[in-house]
């Protein structure tokens, strides 16, 4: 399992350097995405971003790429204007790659004084991952080419030094060998890859359903249910949360909203979420048996993602222990939504440490 990073005091004087360099590891997913990365070799702090973007004409403190401004994560909820968009509603993990990856840089800037040309050494997660996809990102990048301009402060230049993608959820396989398989429960999606021993690959398995919604299907019901209006209604708000907002509150770890407790409101929608984590296990054992002569007498199984996180948030520990064992899964318990980018972010720094 990744280990979590050790993170940096504040640096405030860039004037000494002249281009920084970035590497960044990027977990793009439909509901938010997870950033992992460093500065010029030394650990930041990893973040998240919430998918959504909007495509504004003018507005103070936008971020400026070219000729268009956005407004991205937490500010573009909360916006009633411009042209919505996120990764779900396009069918597309790569348009609009460039957007969140500027306003990675300005959190990063929001915390650390970074140069005004930068370098940039970035690992995406795909569950399409290839060379076709690596040169799709990078001309995605290009737009960034020529800097952009966040509020006062502008960026030159990004220079892509080195564009890498990875598939996600078994990426953990490659750095995690003890585990036989692993599930990544994203906000619309559940993927799923097996430990090949005897080719030792690590190989994606097709979910049935994997592809018609992950945490998503839990939120929408939750949104739907009748107790849950009743309370929202009781709280004085004068209506529910967007899902966009309740998916970003949750990712936190805030299972409180306006005097409400969501936990056992959350609690009967996670049925269908937890069948279909246990679909995906039977399908991964299946595979572990059939691809050795010898398997493991006590396979073992990775659940991570955004889903993960969930079922923590959700079940008491004694039941979720007795349904994992169960399932032979190992519900990650330190940032299980983070690991992709963290590994990612690990076998980047071994790469550049190398060279």
């Amino acid at each position: 399992m990744a280990s979590p990073l050790s993170t940096s005091t504040k640096n405030t004087e860039p004037e000494y350097r002249t281009m920084d360099l970035l590497t960044m590891a990027l977990d793009r997913g439909n509901s938010g995405s997870k950033v992992v990365a460093s500065l010029n070799g030394r650990a930041l702090e990893p973040f998240k971003i919430p998918s959504i973007i909007r495509q504004v004409s003018s507005l103070q403190g936008a971020l400026q790429i070219g000729k268009n401004q956005y407004v991205c994560g937490d500010a573009a909820i909360g916006l009633n204007i411009g042209q919505w968009s996120t990764p779900l509603t396009e069918g597309d993990k790569t348009k609009s790659l460039a957007v969140v990856v500027a306003k990675a840089i300005q959190t990063i800037n929001e915390r650390e004084a970074l140069t005004e040309a930068l370098k940039l050494d970035i690992s995406v997660s795909s569950p399409f991952s290839n060379k076709a996809l690596a040169i799709e990102i990078e001309n995605e990048l290009k737009k960034l080419s020529n800097g952009f301009t966040v509020g006062d402060k502008r960026f030159t230049r990004v220079e892509v030094v080195s564009v890498k993608t990875k598939f996600e959820g078994a990426v953990l396989l490659w750095s995690n060998p003890e585990y036989d398989g692993v599930i990544d429960v994203g906000f619309g999606t559940i993927l799923a890859a097996f430990n090949n021993r005897q080719t030792r690959t690590a190989e994606i398995v097709t979910v049935p359903g994997g592809d018609l919604g992950g945490v998503n299907i839990v939120l929408k019901a939750l949104l739907n249910d009748e107790k849950f209006l009743a309370a929202v209604k009781k709280s004085g708000a004068t209506a529910q949360p967007s899902l966009e907002r309740l998916s970003s509150r949750l990712s936190e770890g805030v299972t409180e909203l306006r005097g409400i407790d969501l936990k056992p409101l959350l609690a009967p929608h996670l049925k269908v979420l937890r069948e279909r984590i246990e679909n995906a296990s039977k399908t991964i054992l299946s595979e572990v048996r059939n691809s050795s002569d010898c398997p493991r007498q006590n396979p073992k199984i990775a659940l991570i993602g955004g889903g993960a996180c969930l079922l923590r948030l959700c079940i008491p520990a004694d039941k979720l222990e007795a349904w994992s064992a169960k399932n032979s899964i190992d519900v990650f318990d330190h940032s299980p939504d983070y690991q992709t980018a963290m590994i990612m972010h690990q076998q980047a720094q071994r790469a550049l440490e190398a060279a």
